[in-house]
């Protein structure tokens, strides 16, 4: 409950939150590791690395429990989960955000969009009617009163580029009044859109950010001066995660595998991202002296870190 409080908290204060988004475990850690304060878990990044497919519902409620679960463990910050539409109607909601809730998620933002949906940015959205989508805020209300008090139950609304922005007022004080604690709109078109938006839905508004995508190029000043509590930024790992792999595998196919080392952090560094020095710490507490002579003979395993530490340095600089 503590997480899930701790974003409730950031939502009431002063100041624009950023949400950088994961896809898996690793990305989470980074973004903490990076100083954020809170986790967000991309829809689009969870189906491009688990099936290499788009956006558009081919990856299940099943699959997306599973990988946040890996993500949520991974991590200390809240975690506030992308779960698409629910999964189908006001049961499926009901039933998605109380194992959210069960896994220890902070947060579960559900959108108006007919399943299987498509990326917010991408043509061919239909969504369901308001009163279809109150029912599910209001589903995702009672899952939360029977798991977690503080859980933060965001409401995304694509109406904009479907029905237009007049629509995209009248849901979004549907939804606000239906329970959920942020209304997430998709793609306003202007910065006056977005001041309407915050002087007329009487909770926090929220939206994202992609670059190319469908919404201005804002700036944070910008957002902040207006009011908006809560933005998401889906692909600020992923999509830099991709040039990274396509610049390292050109270098490997020109044979220079010694350039590749420039390209990514070390060996050693990498391990520490991932937590070696802590796991070392707990087979040094929780294994025999016999099990730990047999791994390591009579050798000191905080010694072993720091060696292999100062041998991955030694080599990127002889390279």
């Amino acid at each position: 409950m503590k997480r899930a409080r701790t974003l409730k908290n950031y939502l009431q204060r002063h100041g624009l939150t950023l949400r950088p988004c994961a896809y898996d475990a690793l990305s989470a850690i980074l973004i903490e590791r990076a100083g954020f304060e809170v986790v967000g878990t991309s829809g689009y990044g969870i189906s491009a690395s688990i099936i290499g497919q788009p956006d558009i519902g081919l990856v299940g409620y099943g699959e997306m429990v599973e990988r946040v679960r890996t993500m949520i463990n991974a991590v200390s910050l809240p975690v506030e989960v992308d779960a698409d539409t629910g999964y189908g109607n006001a049961l499926n909601v009901y039933w998605t955000v109380k194992n959210f809730a069960g896994i220890g998620a902070a947060g579960v933002r559900i959108e108006d969009q007919v399943w299987p949906k498509k990326c917010g940015h991408m043509a061919g959205k239909q969504l369901i009617s308001t009163g279809e989508m109150v029912r599910k805020i209001r589903a995702a209300v009672k899952a939360r009163e029977e798991t977690n008090p503080f859980l933060v139950i965001g409401a995304r609304t694509d109406a904009r580029s479907v029905y237009g922005f007049k629509e995209v007022l009248e849901r979004g004080k549907a939804y606000a009044d239906a329970g959920a604690d942020y209304i997430y709109v998709e793609a306003p078109q202007s910065m006056e859109e977005v001041e309407t938006l915050v002087k007329e839905i009487p909770v926090p508004i929220s939206f994202n950010i992609i670059l190319g995508g469908k919404t201005p190029p804002f700036t944070l000043k910008q957002l902040e001066e207006v009011g908006v509590k809560y933005l998401s930024v889906p692909m600020v790992c992923l999509y830099p995660a991709v040039k990274a792999i396509i610049n390292a595998l050109q270098e490997l196919k020109r044979r220079n595998i010694l350039d590749i080392s420039s390209l990514g952090v070390s060996w050693a560094e990498f391990n520490e991202i991932v937590g070696i020095s802590r796991w070392r710490k707990l087979e040094a507490e929780l294994l025999s002296k016999r099990e730990l002579q047999e791994k390591y003979g009579r050798q000191d395993i905080d010694k072993i870190t720091e060696e292999e530490r100062r041998a991955s340095q030694n080599w990127r600089k002889r390279n």
